[in-house]
């Protein structure tokens, strides 16, 4: 690859250099701490498996999207779409990323961070964000596949910045194969980049989250729900459906899978995206947000409806049994 350049940890820190590794610090906590506490997790960190690796194959040159990446997963195939005209399978490789996120072992094994003999300077004294990035630009340099830009989320989490790997945090500069520049320069670009990813992903979180709130909310409005209540868990991990891809999930014929996901429509549980009459193709609404298909909405958001008053003397009456639990806790602590 490339001749070996200045390491990213030698470069000398400004002030605009530390506001920006701030900033992305700051960023990626949020983005972590939020992960952590939410009952979506497992949905968004499929959604971020994607993302990342979309990101990906885009620093790789490949003509792959991200709706590709996700049709593929879900099984779907989406007419006019690139992939079409080409022989490569968008999810190759994919499957090994997915083994090594998922591999809990791995999260807290420093000794499997790559190891690079040519970086130099003070490396103990060196923002640990800032360590992360050094060993991306490195390890580009010496491996030109998408190994280095997919390596970046399992990178910070074992060197400590997340507790678990953020999948969408997959950054990275075509520029780092190509030419060398002020390693100055570099570093602010790719701080810069992976505050985006976070903000992005915690965007993403935000969208999910509102969606199933929704989603719950018209599923308790129907009169006779049916399958829809299914059709809602099915989108969490298949966000990406088709009437031939349903029918075995809920136990329909595809004609009744397809009613289904028009009824889902009409709800604004699903979106439709693929403009024809037949085999239509539907995505989650947080989805076709994400990937631009439908525009966000104008103006002020609504509020959330208000509980109902009929829930009112059972939460005083939850509060109560929780002070009054708290209560005997103390009285045994003393």
């Amino acid at each position: 690859m490339n001749p070996a350049a200045p390491s990213l940890s030698d470069v000398v820190w400004t002030p605009a250099l530390a506001a920006a590794l701030a900033d992305a610090a700051a960023a990626v906590a949020a983005l972590d701490a939020r992960v952590s506490a939410s009952s979506y997790a497992a949905a968004w960190d499929l959604r971020a498996r994607w993302t990342g690796y979309a990101q990906a194959l885009r620093l790789q040159r490949q003509p792959f999207e991200e709706i590709d990446i996700m049709a593929a997963a879900c099984g779907i195939h989406i007419p006019g779409r690139l992939i079409d005209s080409t022989t490569q399978d968008p999810l190759d490789g994919f499957a090994a990323w997915q083994d090594d996120l998922g591999n809990r072992r791995g999260w807290d094994a420093p000794e499997a961070l790559p190891q690079f003999a040519h970086l130099s300077g003070p490396w103990a004294g060196v923002p640990v964000l800032a360590r992360a990035l050094a060993l991306l630009d490195a390890h580009a340099r010496d491996d030109g596949s998408a190994t280095p830009w997919l390596a970046l989320p399992l990178t910070l989490c074992r060197l400590g910045v997340t507790r678990r790997p953020l999948p969408c945090l997959v950054i990275g500069d075509a520029s780092q194969r190509v030419r060398s520049e002020p390693r100055a320069a570099l570093l602010m670009r790719l701080l810069k980049h992976l505050r985006g990813a976070a903000d992005d992903g915690l965007s993403r979180l935000d969208r999910l989250e509102a969606t199933a709130r929704r989603n719950a909310a018209a599923v308790g409005a129907e009169h006779r729900a049916g399958k829809l209540l299914d059709l809602a868990r099915i989108t969490l991990g298949r966000p990406c459906l088709g009437a031939r891809s349903l029918a075995p999930l809920v136990g329909l014929t595809i004609s009744g899978a397809g009613k289904l996901l028009e009824r889902a429509a009409r709800l604004a549980m699903l979106v439709e995206i693929s403009g024809r009459e037949t085999w239509r193709t539907y995505v989650a609404p947080d989805v076709a947000l994400a990937l631009g298909l439908v525009a966000p909405a104008r103006g002020r958001p609504s509020l959330a409806p208000a509980p109902a008053a009929a829930l009112d003397p059972v939460l005083r009456a939850f509060d109560d049994e929780m002070a009054e639990i708290e209560a005997q806790l103390a009285r045994l602590a003393r």
